[in-house]
């Protein structure tokens, strides 16, 4: 394909006549129908305004070569780390919950503790890395939140109640007001973390 096929080719991509693509250049349309016809090759200063208005290096309209596109694997790495963040969240708040109700056992917990540190290093240095931008991390950060906060406030409000730590509340006779505060507490934090994050997301 030579110059004139990519001028031509991008043309029509970009859905717009020769006469507007002269006017978005400063020439006139004879010029532009010469370029695309072989009858003339357009000067270095309108082969820049061309890459520019099309969006693709000089080397392409020049020589036809593609841009490397090195940001490709981290784009799909970043993709795949934006649903395993949030989703180990919720799996380390789920499989506590299985295993303490199965065992009641420290290790219960120390599973809960694991999984929502290694989900939350996973969508930090995911972002720290430029793996995703700051509006993907804020919307995993608002899938993983309210994991987080359950699983802390039901270790403190057990802690509090029956002095035994356990991913989710323990229902104990007496302890309904208690139980409420939680409960309000759980409501009150997501919904203000949600709020901020998703605020956050939309800048």
């Amino acid at each position: 394909m030579k110059i004139s096929d990519r001028i031509l080719e991008l043309r029509r991509q970009k859905g717009i006549s020769q006469e507007e693509l002269a006017d978005k250049l400063g020439v006139s349309r004879q010029a532009v129908s010469k370029w695309e016809s072989e009858q003339s090759v357009p000067e270095m200063e309108k082969i820049i305004a061309m890459s520019e208005f099309f969006d693709v290096t000089t080397d392409y309209l020049l020589k036809g070569i593609e841009p490397i596109k090195e940001n490709d694997k981290e784009r799909k790495t970043g993709n795949v780390l934006s649903v395993l963040g949030p989703s180990m969240a919720w799996i380390g708040y789920i499989t506590s919950c299985a295993l303490w109700y199965e065992y009641q056992n420290a290790f219960a917990i120390m599973n809960g503790f694991v999984w929502m540190i290694v989900s939350a290093m996973i969508i930090y240095a995911a972002r720290l890395n430029n793996m995703i931008d700051q509006k993907t991390a804020n919307r995993c950060w608002m899938i993983s939140f309210p994991a987080f906060v359950l699983f802390a406030l039901s270790l403190l409000y057990n802690a509090c109640t029956s002095r035994v730590l356990a991913p989710y509340p323990l229902l104990e006779a007496g302890n309904y007001f208690l139980l409420l505060i939680w409960l309000l507490l759980l409501i009150g934090t997501t919904i203000a973390a949600e709020m901020i994050l998703h605020k956050s997301a939309k800048q």
